[in-house]
Formats: C-alpha cells, sequence, structure tokens
C-alpha cells in the first residue's frame, strides 16, 4: 500500500535549472548522486530515468504510474519537485511511510549535496541495513518524518527506517582511495553496530 501513496516532495538546490536539468536526464550524471553502488545500479537508472521516462525540456519529466518531476528556476536556485498524483492530505495517507516518497526525498538531497558541495568529485557510497534508528552529528542536512540527513565532514549521511522495520544507513563519501574509503567503512560500521551510540561525531570520520 505504501507503494502506492501519493506524495508531493520539494527540494531546493543552489544550482542553476540547466545544471540541475542534466543532472536528472543524462545517465553519466545520474549515477553520480543516484541512490547507492550495487549491482543492479545501471539497470535501476536506466529503468526510471531513460526507459521509464520522458523528458519535456527545460523543465519537465514524465516518468511510470502518472509520477512527475517538475523544475522550478528560482534565478540561480531550482527547486526540484516530484509529484505521486492524488490527496496527500487524506486521513488514509497519515502516518503512512511512503517507499517511493521517502526514496525521492533521500535521491534529491543526494543531488543537493553533490552540486552544491563536491561537483567534480568521484563519489563512493556505504550502505547497512539493520539496527536502529539514529541521529546524527555533523551538520544538519534534511529531515523527514521517517530519515535524517547531515553532512558529516563533507560526507552526506542518512538514516532511515519504516515503522516496524530496520534503520539503513547510507553515507556518501567524496574523492576517497581504497585505503581511505576502507578506513570509512569501518568506523562507520563500528558506530552503527554499537548498541548505544550517540549521535555520531565527525571528527574522525575520514574526508
Amino acid at each position: 500500500m505504501s507503494m502506492d501513496k501519493p506524495f508531493r516532495v520539494e527540494v531546493t538546490v543552489d544550482a542553476p535549472r540547466d545544471e540541475v536539468w542534466r543532472a536528472l536526464t543524462v545517465p553519466e550524471q545520474i549515477r553520480h548522486w543516484f541512490g547507492w553502488e550495487y549491482d543492479g545500479l545501471e539497470d535501476e537508472i536506466r529503468f526510471i530515468f531513460v526507459e521509464h521516462a520522458k523528458p519535456i525540456p527545460p523543465a519537465r519529466i514524465e516518468l511510470a504510474e502518472d509520477g512527475v518531476i517538475e523544475l522550478e528556476d528560482l534565478g540561480g536556485r531550482t527547486l526540484i519537485r516530484a509529484i505521486k498524483p492524488g490527496d496527500v492530505d487524506a486521513d488514509e495517507w497519515k502516518g503512512v511511510y511512503g517507499d517511493i516518497e521517502e526514496g525521492w526525498i533521500t535521491f534529491f538531497n543526494q543531488l543537493r549535496h553533490r552540486l552544491e558541495r563536491h561537483p567534480q568529485s568521484t563519489r563512493r557510497t556505504i550502505f547497512r541495513r539493520g539496527g536502529t534508528f539514529a541521529e546524527l552529528g555533523g551538520e544538519p542536512w534534511h529531515a523527514s518524518r521517517f530519515q535524517r540527513g547531515a553532512d558529516v565532514d563533507g560526507q552526506l549521511v542518512v538514516t532511515w527506517a519504516k515503522p516496524g522495520g530496520p534503520a539503513s544507513l547510507l553515507v556518501t563519501t567524496y574523492d576517497l582511495d581504497d585505503e581511505q574509503f576502507a578506513a570509512a567503512e569501518a568506523r562507520w560500521d563500528a558506530w552503527w553496530q554499537a548498541p548505544d551510540r550517540e549521535p555520531r561525531p565527525g571528527a574522525d570520520v575520514a574526508r
């Protein structure tokens, strides 16, 4: 049922509309911010943004199942809006976790972080599932009912949890070599697995 939930997700990015448009429509750019690295990422990008998307330049992308992404030019900044039609205020949807809705909140904030903080960087991601929802240290980046995001020493860290289910952790790192990335994985794993973890401090996180 949560997959059918109507929604309206809006994120403002400090970047021109044409730059945001390219980031949303060019597969080579999408893979620099969308989701996390796994064997099926390229297929997922192709499915969502190529095979089942109809770009209508300069500001509209029609998606599968009546979904749409719109870009609003704010004079050097851009409002990204994802819409699934329906009555978002209906009582039946209040407090319901929306898988696609929460996904776009995460993805658009990944895009925002990429364009505003690391436009030319090479990303590597850490994804973990299990455990409990956690508050984060660092600079607050975004928040919704079911997820939190923070910039922790230049890394975008997002945690989320579906009611009654395990929590997930997603860390987007930038420009780390293999040794630095392994160290970042070890630090985040140690924090994520700690039963009494405090909000994640940023001082000891590899950049």
